[in-house]
Parts: structure tokens; C-alpha cells; sequence
């Protein structure tokens, strides 16, 4: 698929992955088919889910607490890009497959996740889990089943916040605050300031001479060739007051941007209403 179809695809799909997609969920939710964590971390344990083509696997069980997450994609020829939610107390995941949309946000929680990586690459995030049951969404690309569970259970042990090189904060509304020094590679912090709205910082390459007002103008229709290229992950849905820590990989050095394709109420995607910010990434 050329970058151009990628995009579009990607555009129109991450624009509804928090709402519909959740709507989507197939009737069969698939259980996790690891039974271990691997606790490489002497601070913070470390969940690995491995995708491929058609599944992916995944603890069934994680301790509460700080957790890095280690997405790979090794030998998968799509991309992935996953959503981590907590079931509301006492909510199944059938509640959630059979909510009406203005009903999903008191149901769960949007814990984290990635942005679209490219087949066969990595991503490395850390979140933290309260105990309580929770699901993975892989934003549809394939055969893929769209739904795994795990279980977050009571650990007494909180770990040490990953050292990171500056914030990136979303929110309040349709905004990202983004450090000078902000050079698109290595371990960030970000930070979702919303009290009621999830928002995303997926990192593009714009195109050249390709500013944020264009982005949002091709965003009105998602129609013709996105305004930028590329597909680098950053740091997928954050709930209202969420944090997490994501390990940044792009490209080439260049004029990239951070955008946000989380739907609002509306159901309009965030970039829609102007949010994208311009960044650079350096060697």
C-alpha cells in the first residue's frame, strides 16, 4: 500500500478508533495467550505484546503499577496500532460491544496506546494500571481479532517514573504544548490536561513545504493526498488525565507534526478543529 492509501485509511480509521471502532468489537473477544510478564525492569515490569498479521499475544496478567509496554511487530506485514482501556468496575466487554456511543466513556477508561508503526517495527511506552480488568483494541488493518483481555492485579509496588527528556502536554481543548527543546527522538512524557476529552499525538512527516493549516484543511474531507508522509507512532489515546511515557523513533531529521485524530463528542476527529502542532526532529 503506497503511503498516500496508508494514510487515508489511517485517517479515516484513527478518527473513529476511540468511538466506533470500539462499537466494532466482534462478538468474540480473544483471551491472552501468555501467562508471564517478563520483569526486565528492576523498577517497573515489562508487558510485551507481540503482533502479527492475524493475532496478538499478550500477558493475562500484569501487576498494577508503572508498566512498560513493549509492542513488536516482527514478521507482521501491517501496521498496528493499539488501544489500552480499564473496564469500568463491574462493566463486561460485552456492555461495552452493545453501548451506544454516548454511552462508552462511562464504561471505560483509556489507559494509553501507540500511534500507527509501520510492519516490523517496535514501540516502547509505559503506563500505569490500576487492578481491574482490561482490554486491547488493535485498530482494525487486518484479519487482526480486534479485542484481547488481561487482568491488572493489586501490587504493593508503584516503580520509578521513566527519566524523560521534557513533556508534551494536550489540553485543555484543541491545543499541544510542546517543549522548545523538543527533538523527536528518545523517551517523552505526555500529558493529557483534559478533565472530559481524549486526545492522541500521532507523529507525521509534513510534507515539504507542508504547514499544520494545511493538515487541517485536508482533514475537513480526508479527500486527496495527505499533506504528510510516514508513519512514526507517537503516543496513541490518552483519557482525561491520563499520562504516559512513550520512546520516541522517527525518521530523517525534518518538519514532522504531532496530530490528533481522536473524535470529539460530535464525532468529528480533534484535527478537524485545528489540533496538529509543528515540530522538529533532529539528528
Amino acid at each position: 500500500m503506497t503511503n498516500t492509501c496508508r494514510f487515508q485509511t489511517h485517517a479515516r480509521a484513527a478518527a473513529i478508533t476511540v468511538t466506533t471502532a470500539l462499537l466494532g468489537l466482534a462478538a468474540t473477544s480473544c483471551g491472552s495467550d501468555s501467562d508471564a510478564y517478563a520483569d526486565t525492569n528492576a523498577d517497573r515490569p515489562t508487558m510485551t505484546i507481540t503482533a502479527s498479521d492475524t493475532d496478538f499475544t499478550l500477558p493475562s496478567e500484569v501487576p498494577s503499577g508503572l508498566v512498560d509496554v513493549e509492542l513488536r511487530t516482527d514478521g507482521s506485514t501491517i501496521g498496528h496500532h493499539l488501544l489500552i482501556a480499564r473496564l469500568n468496575d463491574g462493566v463486561t466487554l460485552q456492555q461495552v460491544k452493545d453501548a451506544e456511543v454516548s454511552e462508552l466513556f462511562d464504561l471505560i477508561q483509556i489507559k494509553g496506546g501507540n500511534g500507527t508503526v509501520e510492519p516490523g517495527a517496535s514501540a516502547s511506552m509505559t503506563f500505569e494500571f490500576e487492578p481491574g480488568n482490561y482490554f486491547i483494541y488493535d485498530n482494525p488493518q487486518s484479519d487482526v481479532p480486534p479485542a484481547h483481555t488481561f487482568t491488572v492485579v493489586d501490587s504493593d509496588k508503584r516503580g520509578v517514573e521513566p527519566t524523560a527528556k521534557g513533556t508534551v502536554s494536550m489540553g485543555p481543548g484543541m491545543q499541544f504544548s510542546v517543549p522548545d527543546d523538543f527533538d523527536g527522538r528518545g523517551v517523552w512524557r505526555f500529558v493529557n490536561n483534559d478533565t472530559t476529552l481524549s486526545h492522541e499525538s500521532a507523529l507525521v512527516r509534513l510534507a515539504d513545504g507542508a504547514t499544520p493549516a494545511d493538515v487541517v484543511t485536508w482533514a475537513q474531507t480526508f479527500e486527496g493526498p495527505p499533506p504528510f508522509t510516514g508513519e512514526f507512532g507517537g503516543m496513541g489515546a490518552l483519557g482525561p488525565g491520563e499520562q504516559g511515557w512513550m520512546d520516541l523513533e522517527p525518521g530523517e531529521p525534518g518538519d514532522y507534526a504531532l496530530i490528533c485524530f481522536v473524535p470529539g463528542p460530535d464525532g468529528r476527529p480533534h484535527v478537524m478543529l485545528g489540533m496538529v502542532a509543528a515540530v522538529t526532529v533532529r539528528a
